[in-house]
């Protein structure tokens, strides 16, 4: 399955970049993230690791969920879903696209949730569709964090 969107950043390409690079960020514009994990020796780059943490109460256990950046370049970035446990369990295999395009009035932002769902939560892909609202959300969230700094 995937799920996509896109917004349009008033911004430069190499900003919204920096912005996005910076895993830090990511609870700034993820309504769903409450914080971050990095291990102290991380280098950025592909091969960089991370975790997400959920907010407490969410119904998703700890919510803790590990990734991996897989491909990284001047148009965008992919990280890959590396957990198993929690909600993660869910997934055969997920991936995050984020693409950054240029445009006259500044980055176009497209990102692409792309995952297979284990066999037995098959049931679940009308409801993940259902919820792809979400993903156009973020980003407009992040739009609105990159255009007020």
């Amino acid at each position: 399955m995937r799920l996509e969107a896109e917004v349009i950043v008033r911004r430069a390409p190499a900003e919204v970049a920096a912005f996005l690079g910076d895993v830090r960020n990511i609870p700034v514009w993820d309504r769903g993230v409450a914080g971050v994990r990095v291990p102290a020796d991380a280098t950025p780059g592909v091969g960089f690791a991370f975790e997400t943490l959920g907010h407490a109460g969410s119904g998703a256990g700890d919510g803790r969920m590990a990734y991996e950046v897989s491909a990284l370049g001047p148009e965008g970035s992919t990280v890959r879903l590396t957990s198993t446990t929690g909600n993660a369990r869910y997934f055969k295999d997920a991936a995050w696209h984020i693409r950054l395009d240029p445009v006259p009035a500044g980055t176009r932002v497209t990102c692409a949730a792309q995952f297979t769902l284990r066999l037995r939560y098959l049931f679940l892909a009308p409801v993940l569709y259902l919820m792809r609202h979400a993903i156009r959300d973020d980003l407009e969230r992040l739009r609105r964090v990159i255009e007020a700094a």
